[in-house]
């Protein structure tokens, strides 16, 4: 996922999660939120339900820390605080109950809280951001737990463009909003710019931005994730194409922000951010972000780096040798891909560059077409952990090339 998740760290986040200890019911997690904007504020009510079997009396949840809360409710609720939990790097609301939890009800936790905008948010650029790069919403379960959602905003500003998950269903009456979206996915994704335009590149490819936007930039920014799309389409992509994608240009910058990211057949970027290889590595996360990103984040960041020098490859060449040098000097020394996980130290030069150049060592060992086939296969068979990855490179090649790469994996 996203460089995004990599940046929410570097920020004092305040998280609540369920303990480990949890089992999770079959029947995903639903959180229902009401949000008024007033002048730069917003305040949020929020109801979070989970079936889940929770044993003991505690509970934590995840949750932003920049914005006031008024309240947190649940049924025999006797406390809540911040606290920290082992092998999390992350402050956290424990909820304490006066006894043990009756697992066959409901879990049903109430929240009230609002967020400055002006201070929480890129208002100098014009933009709301609520999303899971800040954890805005409350969250049961580690950062990547799913749920569904129901999201009701009143007094919108008339003269910001919503923009929210593509299969999220959103409709409008008087001054409401409504998103709602039924596929689980971790985060309330609410995103908006002051007076945007949608700029057709071709039938299939939407970039929306700011009426400043020159022409110009939409057209070379269109071109490239088309060029990208197409390209990846054809390597690996006939079990999963992309058929239609939106590109979103925020008004922040490169040194405003310094990341950008992706939502599956969307990318949300800036005017900045026109190259090959930061467009080429997010149109890629369509095939490549369904891995734990808490535990594999190399199975999302590596391969869409990998995908990105196939890409830069054809039409950046000289960008693709800068790119080799520079990123194995950052790969150089770092931890092994196989202990790199999201919260490990110093990992993310492992998970984002070195086992990118890892899958070129594999593809120089067994050849373009075998590479191609497997990734192709990995792509088809939805295969997201390392140990189903090294399975099929070892059924679809031999196991001396399975005991290869699993070594590099581990150096």
């Amino acid at each position: 996922m996203p460089q995004s998740i990599t940046n929410l760290f570097s920020l004092t986040a305040l998280v609540i999660v369920l303990s480990a200890s949890s089992s999770w019911a079959q029947k995903p997690d639903h959180l229902s939120m009401n949000m008024h904007f007033k002048d730069s504020t917003v305040f949020i009510e929020a109801k979070y339900q989970s079936a889940s079997e929770v044993n003991g009396d505690s509970i934590y949840f995840l949750l932003n820390p920049g914005f006031e809360i008024d309240t947190i409710k649940s049924k025999d609720l006797m406390s809540y605080r911040i606290t920290k939990k082992k092998g999390m790097p992350l402050p956290f609301y424990h909820l304490e109950f006066n006894e043990a939890r009756d697992t066959s009800e409901m879990l049903v936790v109430e929240f009230k809280y609002k967020i400055n905008l002006s201070e929480q948010n890129h208002m100098k650029s014009d933009w709301i951001e609520l999303n899971a790069d800040k954890l805005w919403f409350p969250n049961l379960g580690e950062i990547n737990n799913e749920f569904t959602y129901e999201v009701t905003i009143t007094n919108f500003p008339e003269y910001y463009h919503l923009i929210t998950h593509t299969d999220a269903k959103v409709t409008q009456e008087k001054n409401t909003l409504t998103i709602k979206k039924d596929n689980p996915w971790y985060e309330v994704f609410v995103l908006s710019g002051k007076d945007l335009k949608e700029w057709e590149y071709d039938q299939n490819i939407t970039l929306i931005g700011s009426q400043e936007i020159a022409d110009s930039t939409f057209q070379s920014i269109g071109k490239k994730v088309k060029n990208s799309i197409d390209m990846l389409n054809g390597y690996f992509g006939m079990s999963d194409p992309i058929t239609s994608f939106k590109a979103v240009l925020r008004n922040t910058s490169r040194d405003e922000l310094g990341y950008q990211y992706n939502r599956r057949d969307m990318i949300i970027t800036g005017t900045d951010f026109n190259d090959y290889a930061n467009i080429s590595h997010e149109v890629a996360h369509y095939w490549w972000s369904k891995a734990n990103f808490i535990h594999e984040p190399w199975m999302n960041e590596s391969f869409a780096n990998y995908s990105m020098y196939l890409v830069i490859k054809e039409f950046d060449s000289e960008d693709y040798q800068r790119l080799l040098v520079r990123n194995r000097k950052l790969s150089k020394n770092t931890l092994p891909v196989a202990s790199a996980s999201l919260f490990a130290t110093d990992s993310y030069n492992s998970y984002y560059h070195k086992g990118a150049l890892h899958l070129i060592d594999l593809e120089d060992k067994i050849g373009s077409e075998l590479m191609r086939h497997l990734l192709s296969s990995c792509v088809e068979k939805n295969i997201n952990t390392t140990e189903n990855f090294l399975k099929e490179l070892e059924k679809i090649t031999n196991k001396e090339n399975r005991n290869f790469f699993e070594g590099l994996l581990k150096n």
